[in-house]
């Protein structure tokens, strides 16, 4: 899955080289509001969102009157966190995960008025470049390095595949304003175990910038 992650961006890359008079280039930054839905035995044991930073750049690659391919690279900051008090004591748990995605999403564009509203879908390719566990039980804390792998003493894997869907709205001028939602297809869990799954979810919010094409002014 990571050699056909670096195959696309390596063909989207050529793509936009071949088309550049069809394509814009923007770039965004926002909100991430994420969490890590776990099973257990078929018993699902969820945390509470909890929210990052999500930062990035795209493409805008124009098929025609209405439909554009956007592929992009982002910087999205994922996690969850859990409280929970036992005799007296509150014991809170937070989990930051830093993660290098890349999605590739086809666009339906109205290009009415002085605008454009646009929806699409598309999958992504997410990898892991750091992390960190943080405890805290009001007299005591300490934070702990993510450990990403497949191996038995490693926290999550380190790849996540996921598909994604958006919608927006870009001005006249190139300021866009977007929503997405991405649901992670991996099961995170290092070692395969089929009574145990892990995978992520956020929801983004973004303003960013869309250039004017090539050649134009």
């Amino acid at each position: 899955m990571k050699k056909t992650a670096i195959l696309l961006l390596a063909t989207f890359i050529a793509t936009v080289g071949i088309n550049a008079q069809n394509t814009r280039f923007g770039v965004n930054a926002g909100v991430s509001i994420a969490n890590y839905n776990a099973k257990f035995e078929g018993e699902s044991e969820n945390g509470n969102s909890k929210i990052g930073i999500t930062v990035g750049v795209v493409s805008d690659i124009s098929l025609g009157d209405h439909f554009s391919l956007q592929p992009g690279l982002n910087f999205v900051q994922k996690g969850t966190k859990d409280e929970e008090t036992f005799g007296g004591i509150t014991e809170k748990v937070s989990l930051t995960t830093n993660h290098l995605e890349i999605p590739v999403n086809f666009l339906y564009n109205t290009n009415s008025g002085n605008g454009n509203f646009f929806i699409g879908a598309g999958p992504s390719f997410a990898f892991a470049m750091s992390g960190k566990w943080k405890y805290d039980d009001g007299t005591s804390e300490f934070d702990e390095s993510v450990s990403f792998g497949d191996g038995d003493e490693d926290d999550l894997k380190g790849f996540d595949f996921g598909a994604n869907i958006l919608a927006g709205y870009t001005l006249s001028n190139g300021l866009t304003f977007s929503v997405n939602y991405n649901a992670g297809i991996s099961n995170l869990y290092p070692g395969g175990d089929s009574d145990a799954s892990l995978r992520s979810n956020y929801f983004g919010i973004k303003v960013g910038w869309l250039f004017k094409k090539a050649g134009k002014k």
